[in-house]
């Protein structure tokens, strides 16, 4: 027949073929993790994980997720602060923390740089008086500012663009100033601080404790030293915005010299949930047990006794106590440890040179990196260091920058943000970061 069909039996008509492409709207989260498990970077996946809610809600409900990337990405170190030097500054103006940007080639880290603000603009709104503001601490994303002539603190979050609290510890404040506080943002004042900043003989030391399971939580931690050789510790929560007051407590005293006006040196050491400070005769340290805010005194490595070396209490990346030391171009490493019968030791881990530097400076530890700074002399009498990174793993040094060096540096390392945290529901909803 023509046509080469049946009038009674028509060919059957062809079937569509089923795509077998697979989406990413397909993509089931344990499959979506993995492949987020391999990005490069926490800065990246910050990116890709804000592309739409329901990427956003499947790294927000895992925290298993959460601790296997931090793992195996350490956090970036997104650039430093460094607080200003009151001899170049004009006495009549308030004055900021500056930040200075690490100059990777990592496009996304930059992006996240650019979007928060590390001009501090919401501190500048609060009146800081003539002295301006310094910082006092900086972890977990937060940094903790000081204001010495107007007796305020404040915690801000940069990638967060938003100022989490002020506190207030002077005198003379409303109720009204209270509750609510200066511009808006919460104050909180509260006359146990009073007690603290009371007495002449009596100095502080603040410092920043966070938690990275519960990255909106914080505390700070206020620890008043006397010449008795006593401390008490003043702690401010975040999750109850209420201070808690703990006893004065008497500490083994270390017979000094005359002219060492304190016995203990306010030092911004963090190790492992353990704050510390130095004895000013560089044989031992007081630590405080955050966890159970309980202090105890521990001897420190007989190398750092020498009056020109320098040195800083802190962890490696897996959270182990360390002390980095450096003398002119040596950079060591000691470790904790527990000898045999169970009593912790110092034992130096590994060493390295700082090459062409002639004097190296240690300034911080944080997470499993060193940064120390050296200056170096040019014509015109102009002194600048370079600031360089030491991995504590490999003992790698790295040159970040070079700026003029006359204050405190605190490297600012990215953390987990909080609409990636399951804890908060409402933020893996939201459309920003």
């Amino acid at each position: 027949m023509a046509g080469g069909g049946s009038p009674t039996y028509p060919p059957p008509a062809k079937r569509q073929k089923k795509s077998s492409a697979t989406t990413a709207a397909s993509l089931g989260d344990d499959v979506l993790l993995e492949i987020f498990m391999r990005l490069t970077s926490l800065a990246t996946h910050v990116g890709a994980a804000h592309t739409c809610r329901a990427w956003r809600r499947a790294v927000a409900s895992s925290r298993d997720f959460r601790r296997r990337f931090r793992e195996t990405h350490p956090a970036p170190l997104l650039g430093l602060f460094f607080d200003p030097p009151g001899s170049v500054q004009d006495p009549a103006l308030p004055v900021f923390p500056s930040f200075v940007p690490s100059r990777g080639s990592d496009r996304d880290q930059a992006a996240a740089v650019r979007g928060g603000d590390f001009f501090l603009a919401s501190l500048q709104e609060c009146p800081g008086g003539l002295h301006g503001w310094d910082i006092l601490d900086c972890r977990g994303g937060y940094i903790l500012v000081g204001n010495s002539e107007k007796k305020t603190m404040a915690v801000l979050n940069p990638m967060a663009r938003r100022s989490e609290r002020f506190l207030d510890l002077g005198h003379g404040h409303h109720e009204e100033d209270t509750l609510h506080g200066t511009r808006g943002f919460p104050l909180v004042s509260h006359d146990a601080c009073h007690l603290c900043c009371s007495d002449s003989e009596v100095s502080l030391d603040a410092r920043l404790l966070c938690s990275e399971e519960d990255p909106k939580s914080f505390r700070v931690v206020i620890v008043a030293h006397d010449k008795s050789s006593r401390v008490r510790a003043t702690v401010f929560s975040s999750d109850t915005g209420e201070w808690s007051v703990h006893p004065w407590v008497d500490v083994p005293p270390i017979p000094l010299p005359e002219r060492f006006k304190l016995w203990l040196l306010n030092s911004n050491m963090q190790a492992n949930g353990m704050l510390c400070w130095a004895y000013n005769d560089l044989t031992h340290m007081l630590t405080l047990d955050t966890a159970t805010m309980e202090f105890s005194v521990a001897e420190l490595p007989q190398c750092v006794k020498a009056r020109e070396c320098s040195f800083v209490v802190g962890e490696t990346v897996d959270g182990t106590p360390c002390v980095v030391y450096a003398m002119k171009f040596r950079v060591c490493l000691f470790l904790q440890t527990m000898d045999g019968d169970g009593v912790k030791k110092w034992v130096m881990d590994k060493a390295t040179s700082g090459g062409k530097h002639s004097e190296l400076k240690v300034v911080a530890v944080r997470d499993g990196f060193a940064y120390l700074a050296t200056s170096v002399r040019y014509r015109f009498d102009t002194s600048l260091s370079w600031v360089l990174s030491l991995c504590l793993g490999t003992m790698q040094l790295e040159k970040l920058f070079q700026r003029p060096y006359e204050c405190c540096v605190h490297p600012y390392v990215m953390a987990w943000p909080l609409s990636l945290v399951g804890n908060y529901g409402c933020f893996a909803l939201e459309d920003g970061p």
